[in-house]
């Protein structure tokens, strides 16, 4: 009976979603992957004029729905399972919870898609996009690949174990009539003059990762800088080190431990938090501090850090971690931008108080739920022009998971901010907590002497299924003071 009702009659609203196919290669298949794993039916639709909810606007938009994009429709056994992670408002019944409230993938993968509320009949089986390399020139002058999607990651990550020297472009170019954005990976011949038969093993690491292979005999561009410019930078292979131990989320560290292991396959240190005073810090390039509750970062642990970093060292904050950085001293992260700002944000939570009255034992509970979030997505605005930002757009959609909350950075990048009034676009967050978002930070980068301190309030690794997380988590890594 319940297959049944989903197959002739489901109740959703949303009959029908549609992918476009102009989205990243990589993305639709690592999502009709997904699919598969799930036993979802999906296909292509036949082209034609088409109207539905645009998840990149937020609005109900006219639109061309091509015959190569993706349908799923509802109609079918796991119909109620498809609207549950792509219905673009669903209903909360109680506010009242204890896990996340928003899970939607086409903000978790950052797809152009759209919901329909007819339904779209598959029209011919699904073909996935088979990536073509062009000619391949002869002992080329460099090797041009784009960076858009956590497989280029796992790909700079093969590169640099193999010991090839990688560049990263940090401004858009135009080269042989192709554009080029700001990330684009370039393996020039120049400076891997000690790697034996170079071509064949930058070649054959591409095709083992399905990258598309674009070459250039020269190092000058039609437009933009030149491949010897002071705006291509090499991209070292970072030593990296995670702190693990009973200071730490197991989830966060998890979840941290997980992408390197089953992602990118990349070497990590771990560094228990137990030992992690007696630690020389200047073995390791990149320390990346998980969700957590530390209480090893005390004055003197704090001093070091901040020596290490101005040495060149990169320290990753996520989420919970970064509150032992918060207003200390050498650290530019702050609650309140003054100390104006903070006492009028006391008084005004006292009126409040005092206005509301005493608080009665029976009501606490809805009380406190002003002041949670419930894994809530935001869109937060990007500095697409800044390198923890490369690979990705104008805004980026964030599982916000805690209530954490600190002013723009005075001295430093804000890459990622909440501007305005903030409310979720899905997922419930309180009154008071969405209040204390706006003019927020949600990733800043703090250039300190020769490193470089990376700010995540939000935790992007959340679970290991936020996606489109993943990217920005691996510019910090890879990318950032570079």
């Amino acid at each position: 009976m319940f297959f049944k009702e989903t197959n002739n009659s489901p109740a959703s609203p949303y009959k029908s979603f549609v992918i476009k196919g102009e989205n990243n290669a990589d993305k639709l298949s690592k999502i009709t992957a997904w699919f598969d794993s799930q036993s979802i039916q999906y296909g292509h639709p036949a082209a034609r004029p088409a109207k539905g909810f645009d998840y990149q606007t937020q609005a109900v938009n006219t639109f061309n729905m091509g015959a190569e994009d993706i349908v799923v429709n509802v109609y079918q056994p796991k119909g109620r399972f498809i609207t549950t992670v792509f219905e673009p408002q669903p209903k909360l019944t109680d506010s009242a919870t204890y896990d996340v409230t928003a899970w939607n993938l086409m903000y978790s993968y950052d797809l152009k898609a759209y919901a329909l509320n007819e339904k779209v009949a598959v029209a011919k089986p699904y073909q996935p996009k088979v990536v073509t390399s062009e000619n391949i020139a002869t002992k080329p002058y460099a090797y041009v690949f784009r960076y858009q999607s956590l497989k280029d990651v796992e790909f700079l990550g093969a590169l640099m174990k193999s010991k090839v020297k990688v560049r990263c472009a940090e401004k858009a170019f135009s080269l042989g009539g192709q554009s080029f954005d700001p990330g684009t990976l370039l393996v020039t011949r120049r400076n891997n003059e000690a790697i034996a038969d170079f071509d064949n093993m930058v070649q054959t690491i591409a095709k083992t990762f399905g990258r598309k292979v674009t070459t250039t005999t020269t190092g000058f561009v039609d437009k933009g800088y030149d491949f010897g410019s002071g705006e291509v930078n090499y991209l070292e292979a970072p030593k990296v080190a995670l702190l693990g131990g009973d200071q730490t989320s197991s989830l966060g560290h998890g979840e941290i431990w997980h992408f390197f292991e089953q992602n990118i396959h990349y070497p990590l240190t771990v560094l228990g938090s137990d030992y992690f005073k007696s630690v020389d810090l200047w073995k390791y390039d990149v320390l990346i501090a998980p969700d957590g509750n530390y209480r090893l970062f005390d004055e003197s642990m704090l001093s070091t850090i901040d020596r290490w970093v101005s040495d060149g060292g990169k320290l990753i904050l996520l989420a919970g971690s970064t509150s032992s950085f918060a207003d200390k001293k050498g650290f530019g992260l702050k609650e309140y931008a003054t100390e104006d700002a903070k006492k009028q944000a006391e008084k005004a939570e006292k009126d409040q108080l005092e206005k509301e009255g005493p608080l009665k034992y029976g009501d606490a509970e809805r009380k406190e739920l002003s002041n949670s979030i419930f894994g809530a997505i935001y869109k937060v605005t990007l500095d697409k022009s800044h390198p923890l930002a490369f690979g990705l757009g104008d805004y980026y959609y964030s599982l916000r998971t805690n209530e954490l909350h600190y002013t723009y950075l005075e001295k430093g990048w804000n890459v990622g901010i909440l501007k305005g009034k903030q409310k979720p676009l899905i997922g419930f967050a309180g009154v008071k907590a969405n209040k204390k978002l706006e003019n927020t930070l949600v990733f800043g980068v703090e250039d300190k002497g020769k490193g470089h301190v990376v700010y995540m309030v939000d935790n992007p690794m959340f679970r290991s299924f936020w996606e489109s997380g993943k990217m920005i988590f691996s510019n910090a890594v890879f990318i950032v003071g570079q």
